[in-house]
């Protein structure tokens, strides 16, 4: 193992890291067939020269879901999505791994169990801190969406300018709890009120729905700089209208975060979200999406959340989400020429 290597796996190693559970762990009967599961290695196996670095990290908690009266589940999600992810195939990365194009650690979950939320957030903010000091691109399977702050802290730690994005039925700008407290409703007002590394960015709600998020919140949204694409004038305008806009908006920083929340989806396509909408996008609009920005180079950290595994059918919404992070890993480039 090189000295790059050791102080890779050392900065990652030992912060409260549970390893991903043995039985997902399954190896293809078919060499010609490799799945996920095959490809993926643990922070051990970090790899050195490889411009592509994808690094997953779970986080099974729902407690700020809780703390906003949805419904609790998200907690089981990483592991719903991890447990269709490893099982695809993979004609896409495969063989960008074997040319030295690619690499996918999975640094398994963050310990919940006896922590504060916020005793949460912050050892999270630390293994994605030391993630972007990598240079690699961290990839968190939620939980609940306030999961979203804590990479918000780490790219402001980074003080690089970003553009952010969240695909979502719901604004998420919701006032903090009395004392303070964050929830999954809270993410994007903190960020707004950080003023943070975003300041020289864009901040795009893309996908809302008029009936579940208030006027005062969508006005907060907007009086403070972010913009706003509402679903039915997405529909009205046309997607491919409505994304170029969003796109040329991001484009104001050279990097962007994307957060995905699932409940984006209409409930046909993912019932299994901690709160469903009867309408939403398909996958194929998202998937398309995820697919440009990722090959644009200009994607620094992703999310996907609220996967709610209680209320799944057969699999479908925790299928739905490992087919948005394979994309995503499938089409990254971030190399600048």
């Amino acid at each position: 193992m090189g000295c790059c290597q050791v102080m890779k796996t050392a900065v990652i190693r030992g912060k409260n890291l549970r390893d991903v559970d043995a039985q997902l762990r399954i190896t293809s009967i078919d060499a010609d067939d490799p799945r996920f599961s095959d490809l993926i290695v643990g922070v051990d196996a970090w790899p050195t020269d490889v411009p592509n670095v994808v690094v997953l990290l779970g986080v099974p908690q729902h407690l700020g879901v809780e703390r906003n009266g949805g419904r609790a589940g998200a907690a089981e999600g990483p592991f719903a999505i991890r447990s269709a992810l490893y099982r695809m195939a993979t004609s896409e990365v495969a063989p960008r791994i074997a040319q030295g194009d690619l690499a996918i650690i999975d640094v398994g979950d963050l310990i919940t169990e006896g922590k504060t939320l916020e005793q949460i957030h912050d050892e999270q903010h630390d293994i994605i801190n030391a993630v972007l000091s990598e240079g690699a691109l961290p990839i968190v399977l939620g939980g609940g969406h306030d999961t979203a702050w804590p990479t918000i802290m780490a790219l402001n730690s980074h003080g690089t300018s970003y553009s952010a994005i969240n695909i979502d039925a719901h604004a998420d700008v919701r006032p903090l709890k009395d004392g303070g407290r964050a929830h999954s409703g809270s993410p994007f007002r903190q960020m707004i009120e950080a003023k943070g590394a975003l300041t020289q960015g864009a901040f795009v709600e893309f996908g809302l729905q008029k009936y579940a998020v208030a006027a005062a919140h969508a006005d907060y949204v907007r009086n403070n700089g972010g913009h706003i694409e509402w679903l039915d004038e997405i529909r009205h305008d046309g997607f491919d209208v409505a994304w170029e806009r969003t796109w040329q908006k991001l484009q104001r920083s050279s990097s962007v975060y994307v957060s995905l929340d699932m409940d984006g989806f209409a409930s046909a396509f993912a019932p299994g979200v901690s709160a469903p909408s009867a309408d939403g996008f398909t996958p194929w609009e998202v998937l398309d999406v995820l697919r440009q920005i990722a090959q644009s180079s200009y994607l620094t950290a992703f999310d996907v959340v609220e996967t709610n595994p209680r209320f799944d059918v057969d699999g479908r919404t925790a299928k739905l989400a490992a087919a948005m992070i394979a994309t995503v890993i499938g089409s990254l480039r971030r190399n600048r020429d």
